[in-house]
């Protein structure tokens, strides 16, 4: 707020004080200069009658100097006054003339009037002045007064002194009364200004915030309700336009009439309205929740109503959405089938608590209330409390940890602990719910120690384990597994029976509990009374067995296989969930049979299917044989009459080369380039013969030395081309190094065979990472270069035996063998190869050699 000026003081509440100071001041003045005069009318032997003027003068100054001291002040001045004009005429009468210094007495007496006692007293001072001369005058003139001694005295100047220095501080305090009224209009003047301008001040600051406030604000006339002013946020909320409401009443703002008349009733009342919660109503009809605040301005003449909207129609959705989700929560936290509390952090004590909690700790909620949870064994001691707490901080919420709790009875339990971290006014809290898991720890345990008992080879070391262990766990006195072998007869694959167990055997169904599960498909649970529901079974009566539970396995079609039966020599107690754990066990058994059977089948497949492929490899190899054979043979026959015919047409080239045309000579080219074709394609088919036969002699080869060694050689062949080689090094292989040579030579000849249009030969060998047949690790070696490529809608020809690629004119010439060969001898090392490669790009071709673990 602006500092805002100190008023003066009120110029009438200072004056009479003034007035006060300077009448006491005259007076003294008087009566002192009364009793100077006494005092020198009496050493200079003066007429009596003079002195007695002035002693009796002398005596009223000093009786109102008095009377004004006591804060007479009315009294003395008039008083005072009334001394001065009786001093005056008697002092005329004394002298006899009215041409005395007295008269300067009559001019102090009006002076003092009009200052100090008023525009009243001043008139009568005049007034009986101006009588009191005239009569004087008057008397004068009939000669009624004395002789006058017209000598100058002391005493007449000090007389004239007196009076002419009392007339002047009356003069001088005029004049400050004057100064001091000018200065206190000044003062007032002023502060009126400066308050204007704070008036307009904060004129300007309400219009501003009238207009820029995001809530509707009404100005309204206090005396009939008629709006005089809206802000653009009423036009936006209510959706009137300020020409709409302007000068209107705001009775149409209203949801109900009964609270207008309540706010009315209240303004007029208190002369404010806070937070009054009511329905208001919109241009379009529509009411929305209202909190409205209205002040009253307390100038009778003019009251002004300013009133603030708020709406609060989404402030109370939430609120009521609030209250539904507290009510919901305490809903879900008392009636929750896990144990819920909330817990604070700083000393554990427990704030709320479910209903369910007397389960989790053996004494009633109420009692938890206030206590702490290492009070009540919760948490073992502080320290496990605090690494807790530390791990809640630092994640904001715990699932499923595991804790053990001890009793007040001192029975442990094992509990499973959810907790979320919450802030209830502003004080860290725990929400935490649990489950008591104690019988479901006991019974993983338990399948545990049946599981680990159940891991073992054999189907008929798992059914007596099951056996075993299915006794331990539903307590029973005999248990058996069993396989259907016929319609009417069970074989026993285990049992189990007076805690040791017993040799399988083979046995009817008829009369028998198993025979109605077999026939039936289901399961069979009799709680008790056994040999009264099988009357015609002798064994049962004579085991004394009275309750029995049978569970039916089956085969993938529906028929039943084989059983799981357990027998009791007592009644079965009401709630155990030894038909839960039947079931399981059952499960699992029936799982084993199935894989049983199965291997029994696949076994008998296995040795009809060996035979089989013994006797067909047998073939094959036979066949093969005689196939390489008779392909080394035909090669190797062919040669002989071969080099023959390139024989005798040499001869017959060097002896006809006179007498032979052009074109005999071009045809009997044909025929030594035919020869020489086929002489290649015969040495190609010797080498595949040869790679199909005799052992493998796997070591350890140096393929970046095998292939630096074939490419140098491969480069001497063509000097004049430029070929640029890389080879890995360090690349190793356990390999045949007489096969792997000719496949590297094929491949690396194939390179450089096929980028001799290229103006530099780019040829590379290396390896890169991958994996083989059923996702072995195994290394792969690539040959690449960036020849002539192919096309890979043919690459299913690729590996083929005479086999060529359709290849553009000009292209190497080839006789299908050289791929197919090194397919045979990749295939013979157990790897694999693939190529790649794309019309004027090159090639690549990778392989394996010698698979890895």
């Amino acid at each position: 707020m602006p500092h805002q000026p100190t008023p003066p003081p009120p110029f009438q509440e200072a004056q009479p004080l003034r007035n006060q100071h300077m009448l006491k001041f005259i007076t003294l003045v008087m009566s002192c200069a009364a009793t100077a005069k006494f005092v020198l009318m009496q050493l200079s032997l003066d007429g009596p009658l003079e002195t007695a003027v002035v002693g009796l003068f002398c005596v009223c100054s000093w009786g109102c100097y008095l009377a004004i001291g006591r804060a007479r002040f009315q009294f003395g001045a008039a008083w005072l006054i009334t001394c001065v004009l009786a001093m005056a005429v008697l002092s005329v009468l004394t002298f006899g003339s009215v041409r005395t210094t007295a008269n300067f007495l009559f001019v102090g007496a009006v002076a003092g009037a009009g200052i100090l006692l008023g525009r009243k007293a001043l008139v009568w001072c005049v007034l009986v002045s101006v009588a009191a001369l005239a009569v004087l005058t008057y008397a004068e003139g009939q000669g009624w007064l004395r002789t006058p001694d017209m000598s100058a005295s002391v005493a007449g100047w000090f007389t004239q002194a007196t009076i002419l220095v009392v007339v002047a501080a009356i003069i001088h305090h005029a004049r400050q009364q004057l100064e001091s009224h000018t200065a206190h209009l000044n003062q007032e003047l002023l502060l009126r200004r400066r308050t204007e301008q704070e008036r307009d001040r904060h004129l300007d600051r309400f219009v501003r915030i009238f207009r820029n406030s995001p809530l509707p604000m009404i100005a309204q006339a206090g005396h009939d309700g008629q709006i005089l002013d809206i802000n653009p946020a009423f036009e936006r909320c209510y959706g009137y336009h300020r020409d709409e409401v302007i000068g209107h009443s705001d009775a149409r703002l209203w949801g109900s009439a009964e609270e207008r008349a309540h706010h009315i009733g209240r303004l007029l009342h208190e002369g404010r309205a806070e937070m009054l919660a009511v329905k208001s109503r919109r241009r379009d009809g529509s009411l929305f929740d209202a909190a409205i605040s209205s002040e009253m301005d307390t100038n009778d003449e003019d009251r002004l109503v300013i009133t603030t909207v708020a709406d609060i129609t989404q402030e109370r959705q939430a609120v009521e959405q609030l209250r539904r989700s507290e009510e919901r929560f305490a809903k879900a936290f008392n009636f929750s089938p896990l144990n819920m509390s909330i817990i604070r952090l700083s000393d554990g004590r427990f704030l709320e608590v479910s209903r369910g909690s007397e389960s989790r700790f053996g004494i009633t909620p109420r009692q938890l209330l206030g206590r702490t949870t290492v009070e009540i064994g919760f948490w073992h001691d502080e320290q496990e409390r605090q690494a807790y707490i530390r791990r809640l901080r630092e994640t904001g919420h715990l699932h499923g940890i595991e804790h053990r709790v001890r009793q007040p009875n001192g029975r442990e339990i094992e509990l499973k602990i959810w907790s979320e971290l919450i802030d209830i006014d502003g004080e860290p809290c725990a929400l935490t719910c649990s489950m008591d898991i104690t019988e479901e720890k006991q019974r993983e345990r338990l399948l545990r120690e049946i599981a680990e008992g159940l891991a073992v080879q054999s189907s008929e070391d798992f059914f007596a384990a099951m056996v075993q262990h299915l006794a331990y766990a539903v307590e029973a006195d005999r248990v058996m597994v069993c396989e259907l072998v016929d319609p009417h007869t069970l074989q026993e694959l285990a049992t189990w029976r007076d805690g040791a167990l017993q040799a399988g055997r083979r046995f009817a169904l008829n009369g028998t509990p198993c025979e109605q599960v077999s026939i039936d498909n289901r399961t069979l649970v009799i709680d008790s009374g056994l040999p009264s529901q099988f009357p015609a079974s002798d064994w049962i009566r004579k085991c004394g067995f009275e309750a029995y539970m049978g569970y039916s396995m089956h085969d993938e079609d529906g028929s039943v296989i084989g059983l799981v039966c357990a027998y009791w020599q007592k009644p079965l107690p009401p709630g155990t969930d030894y038909q839960t754990l039947f079931s399981i066990f059952t499960s699992r058994t029936h799982a084993e049979l199935l894989r049983m059977r199965r291997d029994r089948e696949i076994q008998a497949l296995n040795d009809s299917l060996e035979r089989r492929v013994l006797e067909r490899t047998a073939e094959l190899n036979k066949l093969n044989a005689e196939l390489d054979s008779f392909a080394y043979s035909v090669s190797h026959d062919l040669k002989s009459p071969l080099r023959a015919i390139n024989g005798f047409a040499q001869l017959l080239r060097e002896g006809m080369q006179a007498r032979m045309t052009a074109d005999d000579a071009q045809l009997l080219e044909r025929v030594v380039a035919a020869t020489h074709r086929m002489e290649a394609l015969i040495t190609d088919l010797l080498a595949l013969a040869r790679v199909s036969q005799g052992t493998l002699e796997r070591q350890a080869v140096d393929l970046s030395a095998l292939a630096q060694d074939i490419l140098a050689g491969l480069c001497q062949q063509f000097p004049s081309r430029h070929i640029s080689t890389r080879i890995e090094p360090g690349l190793t292989a356990f390999c045949d190094p007489r096969l792997t040579r000719i496949a590297l030579e094929n491949l690396l000849s194939n390179a450089v065979k096929y980028t001799q249009n290229r103006p530099e030969a780019t040829i590379h060998f290396g390896q890169v990472p991958g994996t083989g047949e059923a996702g072995r690790r195994v290394p792969w070696y690539v040959v690449r270069d960036n020849g002539m490529g192919f096309d890979m809608t043919w690459s299913d020809k690729l590996f083929k035996p005479f086999q060529r690629l359709h290849m553009p004119e000009g292209s190497p010439e080839g006789t299908g063998i050289g791929l197919a060969t090194v397919r045979r001898i990749i295939e013979r090392h157990g790897g694999e190869i693939t190529a790649e490669g794309r019309p004027g790009q090159g090639a690549e071709f990778r392989f394996t050699l010698a698979p890895l673990a």
